[in-house]
């Protein structure tokens, strides 16, 4: 029997890799990976206090047992279950799941006490599940020819790479550049402990084995969001109050359909938003949500305008649409580079290292099965949170307003065990409680701590191709700074980033 269009259509971009992936979507324990994973984002994402980060980071011990491409498909789709979810509290108790949720607080809580939150819990479902969709599309076109491009990159320009990403964030983000880099050089210098490339002599390493092979950068993420997170928790006393009532009405999901149906470019202006800063390394969903928003006031006629914020339905399509199609495009940087583009990237690119993957040029040519199966998961959790979201929207209300007597003590003891599981290293339950610490100052202080963990994963790469590439361009800096087209490339992106930095400052 011969093959459907769609298939064949697959088989003719992708001949090396699609037919296994296919073959793995087949298999029902796949599917039901899927399923499970997709609900668990969600569920955990309304927590208020939890966020896609926390959810990976949490969940990824969990999988250690499993085969990689189980765990990796269960990861990825609660990752994007995650992402919506955190839009649940946003609209129903104004309190953000995630730092990509608080534009969808302006509209959507103001939405709430207009009487219609489960019009905006259902407009939120449907933008979110189509914007994955058109991003998780960009990913599948456009990942692969990016992956063989960054085959072309030597030591100098993955030094490069490395620089421009940790100058980038302070760029997206609008926030100090000097605060940006000092956290980023403060996690190149964690990402030095252990032995060293060169002289194979161990650095920093107080005697502890287990830090000869480095800090593992999961343990530093679940200090980092997880533990931080618990502490803030427990300073606030709260996670959320007010009313716990939310009226019903399936009338109210055929109106939602109809609100997005009518405001198309709304909906597509805000998903390739986030579909192209999601590629940015590091710029993540937060830094989407304020741009859609922004733009969408800004194009808006002054009438629709002045009326941003009080409860319009153009302001939860503009934050929510470009909020949930930055989880495909930020793995494009994520696989293609092994660089991550948000802190829930960051996250799942330690899990993919920790099932046997390798991250960065030549992952599809090494592992293209499984990188392919767990992009096109990515369509079938996309579909399932329009079905889940649509379906739960009138019982939503109750995730938000689970006690925080319960939240602490169950988030601290899953994010010690997490800790300790990534390699059953006692001194890593040290690490955790360390960067937990760190993170609150982090917070206080307002550094970024995005560049802190970029700079944790970037350490060897930045390490090897500065002191690999000098020496095969003679210690010549003027070799190493002109390598190639790509060297001058990345040089004129970092001056970029710097000058977009000081004009915000």
């Amino acid at each position: 029997m011969a093959d459907d269009p769609p298939v064949i259509m697959l088989g003719v971009l992708f001949p090396a890799a699609i037919d296994g992936a296919l073959g793995i979507l087949s298999s029902p324990y796949v599917l039901f990976a899927i399923l499970l994973g997709t609900a668990v984002g969600i569920v955990f994402g309304a927590i208020p206090g939890f966020s896609a980060t926390m959810t990976i980071i949490l969940f990824t011990p969990v999988t250690i047992p499993f085969e990689p491409t189980i765990a990796l498909i269960f990861l990825v789709s609660a990752y994007g279950g995650a992402v919506y979810g955190g839009s649940i509290p946003a609209i129903l108790i104004n309190t953000p799941g995630a730092p990509g949720s608080i534009v969808t607080c302006w509209d959507g809580y103001e939405l709430t006490k207009q009487g219609r939150a489960i019009y905006a819990l259902a407009v939120s479902a449907i933008v979110s599940g189509l914007a994955g969709l058109i991003a998780a599309t960009f990913l599948l076109v456009f990942a692969p020819p990016i992956s063989d491009f960054a085959l072309n990159f030597g030591n100098p320009e993955m030094f490069l790479l490395a620089v421009f990403a940790l100058t980038i964030i302070p760029a997206a983000k609008g926030s100090s550049l000097s605060k940006a880099l000092l956290a980023g050089a403060f996690g190149l210098l964690i990402g030095t402990i252990g032995n060293d490339p060169q002289l194979a002599q161990p650095r920093a390493t107080f005697g502890q084995t287990a830090l000869l092979e480095g800090v593992d950068f999961v343990v530093v993420l679940i200090g980092l969001f997880v533990l931080a997170e618990v502490f803030w928790l427990a300073y606030r006393g709260t996670v959320v109050t007010g009313d716990n009532t939310v009226q019903r009405g399936v009338s109210e999901v055929y109106d939602a359909a109809r609100a997005v149906v009518s405001r198309p470019v709304g909906f597509v202006r805000g998903a390739l938003i986030g579909t192209f800063i999601g590629s940015l390394p590091g710029a993540g969903a937060d830094v989407a949500n304020f741009v859609s928003y922004n733009e969408a006031k800004r194009w808006a006629n002054d009438e629709l305008a002045d009326r941003f914020g009080s409860g319009i339905i153009e302001g939860v399509i503009a934050a929510d649409s470009s909020n949930n199609a930055t989880q495909g495009s930020a793995l494009i940087p994520t696989l293609t580079l092994g660089i991550p583009g948000s802190g829930a990237t960051a996250a799942l690119l330690g899990a993919i290292a920790l099932h046997g993957l390798n991250p960065g040029p030549g992952l599809f040519d090494a592992s293209g099965d499984i990188v392919y199966a767990m992009i096109l998961s990515l369509f079938v959790g996309n579909v399932l949170i329009l079905i889940y979201g649509l379906a739960g929207s009138q019982y939503f209300g109750k995730l938000a307003y689970i006690p925080i007597r319960y939240i602490i003590p169950s988030v601290a003891v899953l994010a010690v065990v997490g800790g300790f599981a990534v390699r059953n290293a006692p001194v890593d339950l040290y690490i955790v409680l360390l960067f937990g610490l760190l993170g609150v100052l982090f917070v206080v202080y307002d550094y970024p701590l995005v560049s802190l963990v970029l700079g944790v994963i970037l350490g060897d790469i930045a390490e090897s191709g500065f002191v690999t590439g000098w020496l095969l361009t003679g210690e010549s800096a003027t070799a190493f700074l002109f390598n190639s087209s790509i060297a001058v490339g990345l040089l004129a992106l970092i001056a970029l980033s710097l000058i977009v930095t000081a004009i915000k400052n």
